[in-house]
Formats: C-alpha cells, sequence, structure tokens
C-alpha cells in the first residue's frame, strides 16, 4: 500500500538522516555511536520505525505542498528530527526509569544543542518562533507532571497532544518561513488532531504495559470513566483490567478518533497529507480492535477452533 504521506518523500528522508548523521558522527564516544544507533532506529527507511516521523517530516510536506524552498525544509527537518531524539530520550526516562537513563540524559543533552543551533540558523534571536518555541516546551513540561494527577483525556481528548507539543515546532517554523504566521492556529490545531489520535493508537497498544508501569494512559482513562473509577488518582482495580478488551469499551474509544477524524478531513484547511495520515492512524486502531474481537470470539468457539485460526493468521 502507497503510503502518501511518507512514500513520496524518501529522498528527502535520506538527506535529512544523512544531515543528522553527520552531526551526531561528531559526538564523542561512546555516545557517538549510541546516538547512530538511535538515529537508526527511528529511521523510516530502515526499519519500521513506528510513526516517529511525524516529529520531523512536517516541513517535508509543507515543502511539497506550499513551497517551503528545499534548503530551509531539510533544515528545519533535521533540527527537528534531532530536537525530537532529545524529547523520545526525556520520556524514556520519566516513563521507564532504563538502566542507561545516564546515557539517554547526556546523549539528549547533544541532541538539544544541535537542535538549538540549527534553529538559531534559521530563526533571528527576535523571530516569534523562539515564543512559539518557548510556549511548546512548557505545554510539554506541565503536561507530562501533570498527567499523574489529571485525568486529561476527560477533561478534552485534545490535551493529550500537549505531551507531544514540541512536534509543533516543524510546522511553525515552516509556516514563519513562508510568512504565513495567519494560518498557524489553524493548521496547528489540525495537527493537534493527528498528535492526539496518534497518542491514542500508542495507549491502546501500549495499555497493558502503562498499567503495569503506572503511565497515564488514555484508553485506561477511557475505561476508568466508564466505570466510574477515579483515575489516574488511584491505583487501577481489577474491573479495569478485566475490562481492557470489552468490545463496547474498545469501540466506544475508536469513536472518538473518528469523530475527531471527521472534523480533520472537513476543514479544508487543504493539508492532504496530514489527513490522509490521522485517517490512516484511525484505521489501524479500527483494525486493532477487529483483531482483538475476532480472537475472543474464537476463543469462546473452543480451544481447538482457536488453534486452527491461530495457525491460519500465522501461516
Amino acid at each position: 500500500m502507497r503510503r502518501e504521506w511518507l512514500d513520496p518523500f524518501r529522498s528527502d528522508l535520506e538527506a535529512v538522516f544523512a544531515s543528522a548523521e553527520e552531526l551526531v558522527r561528531k559526538y564523542p564516544e561512546p555516545l557517538s555511536g549510541y546516538g547512530l544507533e538511535q538515529l537508526h532506529s527511528v529511521n523510516p527507511l530502515l526499519r519500521d520505525s513506528g510513526h516517529s516521523y511525524i516529529g520531523y517530516i512536517i516541513p517535508l510536506w509543507m515543502q511539497h505542498s506550499d513551497g517551503l524552498s528545499r534548503e530551509h525544509a531539510h533544515q528545519l527537518s533535521t533540527a527537528c528530527l534531532i530536537h525530537m531524539l532529545y524529547f523520545l530520550n526525556q520520556d524514556d526516562v520519566m516513563d521507564e526509569q532504563p538502566e542507561n537513563a545516564t546515557r539517554k540524559l547526556s546523549l539528549g543533552n547533544l541532541y538539544y544543542m544541535d537542535a538549538l543551533q540549527s534553529y538559531s540558523e534559521l530563526f533571528e534571536p527576535t523571530s516569534t518562533f523562539w515564543i512559539y518555541f518557548r510556549q511548546y516546551v512548557v505545554d510539554w513540561a506541565v503536561s507530562v507532571t501533570g498527567e499523574h494527577f489529571i485525568d486529561y483525556f476527560q477533561h478534552n481528548p485534545l490535551l493529550i497532544a500537549q505531551k507531544a507539543a514540541p512536534l509543533l515546532i516543524g510546522a511553525t517554523g515552516a509556516l514563519l518561513l513562508l510568512e504565513q504566521s495567519d494560518q498557524m492556529n489553524p493548521v496547528c490545531s489540525a495537527i493537534n488532531i493527528t498528535l492526539m489520535t496518534l497518542q491514542m493508537t500508542d495507549d491502546f497498544t501500549d495499555t497493558q504495559q502503562d498499567a503495569v508501569h503506572g503511565n497515564y494512559n488514555s484508553y485506561l482513562s477511557h475505561i476508568s470513566a466508564a466505570l466510574n473509577h477515579n483515575y489516574p488518582d488511584h491505583p487501577l482495580s481489577e474491573r479495569i483490567h478485566d475490562n481492557v478488551y470489552n468490545t463496547q469499551l474498545m469501540n466506544s474509544y475508536v469513536d472518538i478518533a473518528n469523530h475527531y477524524n471527521r472534523t480533520l478531513t472537513s476543514s479544508n484547511l487543504g493539508i492532504s497529507h496530514l489527513e490522509a495520515f490521522n485517517s490512516y492512524l484511525c484505521s489501524t486502531l479500527v483494525q486493532a480492535v477487529q483483531e482483538i474481537t475476532q480472537r475472543k470470539k474464537r476463543l469462546l468457539q473452543g480451544g481447538f477452533h482457536y488453534w486452527i485460526s491461530d495457525q491460519q493468521l500465522e501461516s
């Protein structure tokens, strides 16, 4: 299947990752080696790296759709890629508390310095870019701190996008370079819908893991609200765990994503790549629910039938 939000940009992505590699190779060892490994792990041209490319591909989209110069698009995309790696390491340390936390934090600071240097080459100190930059980092900081005691998803599903607020930097920078600051609010609002959908798909996939680690999860929030459980203030009850694969709850969770997808596709902003990507995320969420539902049906039909069905899926 042709991924219109990714496949046409392969040559651009090659250039962006080559530029990022050039920066990372200058880091002292062993951090340079670790950095290259991490860079390769998020390169969608080398392997399935999830959907992290939303963090740096927007300037490339705007190069093709809005006429952003190739030089600016690649430089801004490279800065966003390096900056994204910084936040990925921050999130890993906060969520997983890994044994290599020191390495991740040390490497993250090198990423951050290079991202700032690249942004500074594109935007003067007096540019409004830095006002937006600060606000996005503040939004991120407030979100990752507040999610331990505020149920953002129930207040407003779009609030879970704030955890990814720095990913708006690419679109904001591109709009400023294009002198289209009047489009900032509608474009960023549209991107927030996609960031929300992306977080919803990740949360659905990571439900069990987040439950174990005590991380905020929008699907656990959705289940908790339906069962009148005060989330995330109180530990998850056995009843919450028993309803993780409740078909009605899974479908109503999908309905929320589809509702916002309709809002995005009817906005007439002309952001075709973003709309296609968000619709794809919604379809993957639907597919994940359908697969779970089918597995539940096979289990109810008996062990032998389930084994036969599983063999057919794997063949």
